[in-house]
């Protein structure tokens, strides 16, 4: 008998297994302990300076599927995750804005939606697995923070 798992559950393990990754990768890794503003953790560069991540999955991520992004910071990266095939992306938040439609909220803010198309695929693929990694520490460590 299959258990169900509900989807705040299957959310959280993304995350976990996203952290678990950047930990593998040599991150320093600083989980939230509540998602406040869309940050799901962080991990710490050059100067001590926080990088937020928020993490977000999809069972899959096919053709005309969206992920959306309501709270960013300039130095945020959005890590997507697709759990059926495990295929991962790391974007920083202006290329994920870049690639994305805004719509209004209920609330008057702007949320961000990334539609997987033939066009963001190509360009997807620059932030894909090892490759997203590779930003994210050139990002981090190679960058100098401002006081």
């Amino acid at each position: 008998m299959a258990i169900e798992i509900h989807s705040v559950t299957k959310g959280k393990r993304s995350e976990l297994l996203m952290m678990a990754l950047l930990l593998e990768n040599g991150f320093s890794v600083f989980q939230a302990l509540a998602d406040i503003k869309g940050v799901d953790c962080g991990v710490v560069g050059r100067d001590n300076h926080f990088y937020p991540i928020q993490i977000k999955s999809r069972a899959e991520f096919t053709l005309g599927d969206l992920v959306e992004v309501r709270h960013f910071q300039s130095d945020m990266f959005i890590i997507i995750y697709d759990v059926k095939t495990r295929n991962y992306w790391v974007i920083p938040a202006g290329e994920y804005k870049s690639m994305s439609s805004q719509r209004v909220l209920e609330n008057g803010k702007v949320g961000y939606r990334l539609t997987l198309t033939k066009k963001n695929e190509k360009r997807l693929e620059n932030y894909k697995g090892e490759r997203g990694i590779q930003v994210l520490r050139s990002k981090v460590y190679s960058q100098v923070s401002q006081p």
